[in-house]
């Protein structure tokens, strides 16, 4: 089967500068501090940067600043990553292009401890978010897309995480950006520009493909009771390593464009069931507001 093309979702603020683009989207919540993260993380993104051929990872965080990222650069983004220091919680930024917002893209907070002693920050998390270009899901199609995403969620200890077509936009932009997508494109997630931390063991919504670990999955009853739940046409289960377990929705990620009449029913079965574990931001997201956001977040189960 072609992939399909996607709807190419471009807004430029008043200053035309470009602050929402869409993007493939690969993000993994893990309620562990990085010391017991790094080793699985490291191993996760080494497979990653062999992976996305023809896209290259070039840059990274530095001083303040830009650095191009070569071999010396990337064992010591590797020591650090592994030995942060004392209190001192881990950070990986590699971009593709670090002017391109939907372009390649790696982030990974790994906190020092967990939960951290803050009452408005207890239910962080660390988490490892990759950025692809869109036309990297054309040009490879979705199997490689889902091998890719598969092995390297093979190395981490999940609690929960997904894959999916995304409208990426910058802090402050997101209200302005989601009329790209709603009311016509249903399908398709709003994600942050990197990672967003503040998760606990909650699941981010509905995707594409839909990482579940612990507690959720006990919670839901395990595999078997989600393979009798959700047996439906189209929704693959695989039992992963680890009292694990990847729910696939479709052969591809789905905008669900309204106007060709697509209603995505393997989504809101699935929301229907997740509905209890569904993640409820308290935090704003630029300037949506609270009731904007869970309207937008509820959309499949209303």
């Amino acid at each position: 089967m072609p992939t399909t093309r996607y709807p190419k979702l471009r807004y430029r603020n008043e200053r035309d500068g470009l602050v929402a683009h869409d993007a493939l989207v690969m993000c993994f919540y893990m309620r562990h501090p990085n010391e017991r993260l790094a080793p699985a993380v490291m191993r996760a993104l080494d497979l990653f940067r062999e992976r996305i051929h023809p896209y290259r990872l070039v840059w990274c965080a530095g001083q303040g600043q830009y650095e191009p990222l070569d071999d010396s650069e990337w064992e010591r983004i590797r020591r650090k990553t592994l030995d942060p220091g004392a209190d001192t919680a881990a950070f990986v930024l590699m971009w593709g292009d670090p002017v391109r917002l939907g372009g390649l893209h790696v982030d990974y907070r790994g906190l020092d401890v967990i939960p951290l002693p803050w009452p408005d920050r207890e239910d962080d998390v660390s988490v490892l978010y990759l950025r692809l270009p869109t036309e990297y899901l054309e040009e490879q199609g979705p199997e490689r897309v889902r091998a890719l995403a598969l092995d390297v969620a093979a190395e981490l200890p999940f609690n929960s995480g997904y894959v999916d077509f995304a409208l990426c936009a910058s802090p402050g932009e997101f209200e302005k950006a989601i009329h790209l997508i709603r009311p016509r494109y249903p399908g398709v997630h709003l994600a942050a520009s990197g990672a967003y931390l503040h998760m606990n063991t909650q699941v981010e919504g509905v995707h594409w493909m839909n990482f579940l670990g612990q507690p959720v999955l006990g919670a839901l009853g395990g595999v078997a009771s989600l393979r009798e739940r959700l047996a439906l046409p189209g929704i693959s289960l695989l039992e992963m390593s680890g009292d694990r377990v990847l729910i696939t929705l479709g052969e591809q990620p789905e905008t669900g464009d309204v106007e060709a009449g697509q209603t995505l029913p393997l989504h809101r079965a699935l929301a229907r069931l997740l509905e209890p574990h569904l993640a409820i931001r308290t935090r704003r997201i630029g300037l949506m507001n609270p009731e904007e956001m869970r309207r937008w977040e509820r959309r499949f189960l209303e």
